[in-house]
């Protein structure tokens, strides 16, 4: 019964929250994370079997990889700007890629977590597949760093923009950039959301992050051992 259920259930959810969120516009009310509460909800309330709503929901799975590649559109339509200001944004990128796998290696050391735990949760801040495979290189548990991903880009899509709008960063290209560090694929889409600028820069830093994470997390991981720690 779930199997048939899956798609429609989710495609349903997702819509009413967007409607929702249009007319409310409050950061609580994610298209993702309410959709995904409400699912998760039903499969314990039910105990529904979770094996057949991933099965029913397969077309939308195939359909997030074009969806990933779709995300270069904005991009394309900030080409100019983007060449503009490339050095500064690669900085950025660096310095965000740095500072979040460094913070990450610090704080789980003086919380005590071992290596695995560490390398698992070190690249949370870039795409699934990508934090998967490079937590997998350096030993940590691919499961644990996909639901880190998760939950730090919704975390991200929730709080992101209104915490730039606290610290008054009102730029829509370093709001797009920050995001897009930060809360990566997740976070784009709420950038996008919020206009073609922050949108495409979104899109760039969660690319550039991920392919500098994937250089330099090896690095850190090796200079944290060096040290001794």
């Amino acid at each position: 019964m779930m199997f048939w259920l899956a798609l429609p259930l989710t495609v349903v959810l997702y819509s009413l929250t967007r409607t929702l969120y249009r007319h409310l516009s409050w950061p609580v009310i994610n298209p993702v994370l309410l959709p995904t509460l409400v699912i998760v909800a039903l499969l314990l309330m039910f105990h529904l079997p979770l094996e057949q709503y991933q099965q029913g929901t397969t077309p939308l799975t195939i359909l997030l990889e074009p969806a990933v590649v779709a995300l270069a559109l904005p991009l394309y339509q900030q080409a100019r700007q983007i060449r503009a200001k490339l050095k500064p944004i690669l900085l950025c990128c660096l310095l965000s890629v740095v500072i979040s796998i460094s913070t990450t290696l610090l704080i789980g050391h003086l919380l005590g977590a071992d290596t695995s735990m560490l390398a698992s949760i070190a690249t949370k801040s870039i795409t699934t597949p990508l934090a998967m495979s490079v937590s997998q290189s350096l030993g940590g548990i691919p499961a644990i760093a996909a639901a880190i991903v998760v939950v730090v880009g919704v975390t991200g899509a929730l709080i992101g923009f209104p915490l730039l709008k606290l610290l008054r960063v009102t730029d829509p290209e370093a709001q797009g950039l920050a995001m897009g560090a930060c809360a990566h694929a997740v976070g784009t889409a709420a950038s996008a959301e919020q206009g073609i600028t922050q949108g495409a820069f979104s899109s760039l830093a969660m690319v550039v992050c991920g392919i500098l994470t994937a250089l330099a997390a090896p690095l850190l991981f090796a200079l944290y051992h060096l040290l001794g720690a």
